[in-house]
This record gives structure tokens, C-alpha cells and sequence, in this order.
């Protein structure tokens, strides 16, 4: 939610904008004609990574009233389109039981998107919560719809707390992102705490260090878009590639300057952005970013980012891994064959 009242037109949230041509003075002049209602064509441009929200120096949530006049305009994204993405991604009945326990762990949809990553001891303590019943919907806010998101969140709390839980680990950052950063927004209370993946990550790795090798690595980290509603969270990282013996590149793309991955697809021949947006650039500074640096390896959060980003990696001579992989492998473990390069 946009607050209006916070926002002294600044400038900074659309000058820092790496895909907007804004300074100062003119993202000041356009942002204020959006707070005006006013038509604005930049709207085409915005790639909705949300980095504006991060950039605020206000907190007024400047991406917010992004998205809500993306929506208000309409024709930014295919209709036929959000509509079979909104149906794909819709609940059905009620979600399966789980044996009861304080803590359990919420996948989302990753199992499908990649069954490799969500394999091995890490996930074998906890009771999963998988499959749309636990869809957070963030994709719909890169579509330019806030609607679909907002409606279906209340809906996503309460499937969550039907297990029972009182924290739910959450692997999937849009989960984390829109019940730490957005839920509050609307009003929603949640009926247990949410721990981020690196949190419950930084403790196993706590509780069996013993058992963990250090990998004398370099690498560089893919953030997240969604990363930009939970910031709190991004210091467990460091202390996991500490205790694991990797190191974390000092990059120009990294944290809050960190780029979009450049999704543009999601599934099987379906575009997702319909706007035209040329984001080949951007993952070739990204990429050439994270190799002139010195890493060995891309670390992702993120399944759409490893996906995006994962040939080009492999083809600038580095390797790829979720942050999950690159623990399994401190803890002694092998990867699964299935998992890609």
C-alpha cells in the first residue's frame, strides 16, 4: 500500500531505476503525476522488480502505487493470459493433512519446478506443505495485477495455518516476501511466524557443524526481486557462506543494487512480460558482473532466477546453484543427477 503521506517526491525511487531514464528532478515530475492520476507512459517500461520500494529512503512504497495504476491502465499484460495464469494457480478442495508439529515447511510449487533442489536432509525433518493450496501469487504482481495477489492472500494464511504450526519454513522467497513484507499492508494477521529459508538454513548448519566442509568457494549471489520486501533477513546468508566456507564476491550488482533476473517466460511457452522489455542486456552485465568479480559459481534463492540465468552462467564458465545445493554440498552430500549445470 502506497503511502502518500510519507512520499516528499525525492526523486530517488525512479532515478535509482535501472531500466527507467530518470534523475532526480524528472523522477520526481513523474512520480508526483502518478500520485496525480495522471497518465504516464513509463508504465510500458517498469519491469516491476520492485527495487523502488527498497530505494524509498521515506518508506512511503513508491512500487505499490506502481502496480496499482499498472493495474488501473490495463493492457500491460496479455488478459487471455492472466487469465490462465490466475486459473493455473487457483486452489482447489482442501489442502492434504500433515502430521501435527510446532514447525513445518511450506515448498509452494518448487517440487515442480525443480525436484532436485528440495531433496535431501534438509527437507526431511519437516513435515512439507507443498502445492497451490500454498501459492503466494507474487507472480501476478509482475504481471501488473495487485487484485489476484491481495484476494487469494487471505486464502494462502489460512491453508497455512490449517496444519497447525506455530512457524512455517518457507522455501519459496515470494512466500516469505508477501507474509513479511505485504500481508501487514492489507491487514492480514498470521497465526504463526514465518521463517525464511535461510534462517532455518543458518540453524541446521548450526546444529551439525560438525558435519560441515568447507568449500573454499567464490561465489556471487542472485537476489531476488521479492528480497525487497524482507531485507531483514538477507545477513542469515552471510553467515551460512561463513560457516560453509564461501565467499561471497564484492560485486556492483549485489544487495540493494542487485538486477533483475530477467524472467520472461513462465512455463512452457508462455510469455510473461508482453511488454517488450529487452532484459538480454541486463543479464549480460549481471552475468559479466558476477565473473569480472572473481566467482566460481552463481548462488540463486530464487527457481525463476535459476532459470533465467543458469546457460549463461554455464556458458561464462561458472557454475549454478540453489542455495540449497551449495549446503547439501558443505553437509557431504551428492547432488542429484537430474539437477542442471
Amino acid at each position: 500500500m502506497f503511502h502518500e503521506e510519507k512520499c516528499d517526491f525525492c526523486g530517488e525511487c525512479l532515478s535509482r531505476c535501472y531500466y527507467l531514464p530518470f534523475d532526480k528532478e524528472s523522477g520526481s515530475r513523474e512520480f508526483k503525476k502518478l500520485v496525480q492520476g495522471e497518465k504516464v507512459d513509463w508504465l510500458r517500461d517498469c519491469v516491476t522488480c520492485m527495487a523502488c520500494d527498497e530505494y524509498c529512503p521515506q518508506g512511503a512504497r513508491p512500487f505499490d502505487l506502481i502496480l496499482k495504476r499498472m493495474e488501473e491502465a490495463g493492457g500491460l499484460s496479455d488478459p487471455a493470459l492472466m487469465a490462465q495464469m490466475a486459473e493455473r494457480f487457483k486452489p482447489e478442495g482442501e489442502p492434504r493433512p500433515v502430521s501435527p508439529k510446532d514447525r513445518v515447511m511450506s515448498i509452494c510449487v518448487m517440487q515442480g519446478n525443480m525436484p532436485w533442489a528440495i531433496q535431501g536432509r534438509l527437507f526431511e525433518a519437516l513435515p512439507l506443505l507443498k502445492g497451490k493450496h500454498y501459492f503466494c501469487n507474487v507472480l501476478f504482481a509482475h504481471m501488473g495485477n495487485e487484485t489476484i495477489m491481495k484476494e487469494r492472500l487471505q486464502t494462502m494464511v489460512d491453508n497455512l495455518a490449517k496444519s497447525g504450526a506455530k512457524e512455517v519454513v518457507f522455501v519459496h522467497d515470494d512466500c516469505y516476501a508477501v507474509l513479511k513484507g505485504i500481508a501487514p499492508e492489507y491487514g492480514v494477521k498470521l497465526p504463526f511466524r514465518p521463517v525464511h529459508l535461510f534462517e532455518y538454513l543458518r540453524d541446521y548448519l548450526k546444529e551439525h557443524k560438525n558435519e560441515v566442509r568447507k568449500l573454499n568457494m567464490k561465489v556471487a549471489y542472485q537476489r531476488p526481486c521479492a528480497s525487497r520486501y524482507s531485507a531483514e533477513k538477507d545477513p542469515f546468508l552471510d553467515e551460512i557462506f561463513e560457516m560453509i566456507g564461501v565467499e561471497r564476491v564484492p560485486r556492483q550488482y549485489d544487495g540493494i543494487n542487485a538486477l533483475c533476473c530477467g524472467i520472461e517466460t513462465a512455463g512452457p511457452n508462455l510469455k510473461l512480460f508482453s511488454r517488450g522489455k529487452n532484459f538480454e542486456p541486463f543479464r549480460v552485465m549481471n552475468v559479466k558482473d558476477a565473473k569480472d568479480s572473481g566467482a566460481e559459481a552463481m548462488v540463486y534463492l530464487c527457481a525463476m532466477c535459476f532459470a533465467s540465468l543458469n546457460k549463461k552462467v554455464r556458458e561464462a564458465g561458472m557454475a549454478n546453484y540453489m542455495i540449497s545445493d551449495i549446503c547439501r554440498l558443505a553437509l557431504g552430500e551428492k547432488l542429484p543427477e537430474d539437477k542442471p549445470q
